[in-house]
């Protein structure tokens, strides 16, 4: 098991991820994307800002189930391939409005610059929401609270998993 405050703080402390999603024919559908994690002491959500047009919202709206990747590089070597933390979860589309989703973005100058541009964006051609993914039960992970060099050394005990429950 991997302690789950230091997961949650691995992926807090990060705003980048790939979000996946099925298509109408049950295909996966990666892409990139900017988030920003609800506050602490809150269930884990992340929020996403997108525009109802792109794919990943119509797919959401077909099927909500999802999968989530989040790179945890290494600070001082970047040539590293990343630790990462993993789920499968579900998503929501929220309204533009969403006061827990604008809070969230809010509490960061990085994305504060990323949901303005979104709105610019928005302003000239479809309609902002935001995207909520909550994990299921488990967080898997990667390397996460362990050295570059403990990972090259130990392999096998990098990988681990966090239970959002509480359980084990």
């Amino acid at each position: 098991m991997t302690d789950l405050a230091t997961v949650e703080n691995s992926i807090r402390r990060r705003s980048f991820g790939t979000l996946s999603t099925l298509d109408s024919s049950g295909n996966p559908h990666a892409t990139a994307v900017t988030y920003a994690a609800a506050g602490e002491g809150t269930n884990l959500t992340l929020y996403i800002t997108t525009r109802t047009t792109n794919v990943k919202v119509k797919n959401i709206r077909r099927r909500p189930q999802v999968a989530f990747v989040i790179p945890v590089p290494h600070r001082f070597l970047p040539m590293m391939p990343p630790a990462a933390v993993q789920f499968a979860g579900s998503a929501e589309i929220l309204n533009h409005e969403n006061a827990d989703a604008r809070g969230a973005f809010h509490a960061d100058w990085f994305l504060r610059r990323i949901l303005a541009a979104e709105e610019r964006i928005v302003a000239q051609r479809a309609e902002l929401c935001f995207i909520a993914v909550r994990p299921r039960r488990w967080l898997s992970t990667y390397g996460i609270g362990m050295s570059a060099l403990d990972i090259l050394r130990h392999p096998g005990q990098a990988i681990g998993r966090a239970d959002l429950t509480g359980g084990n």
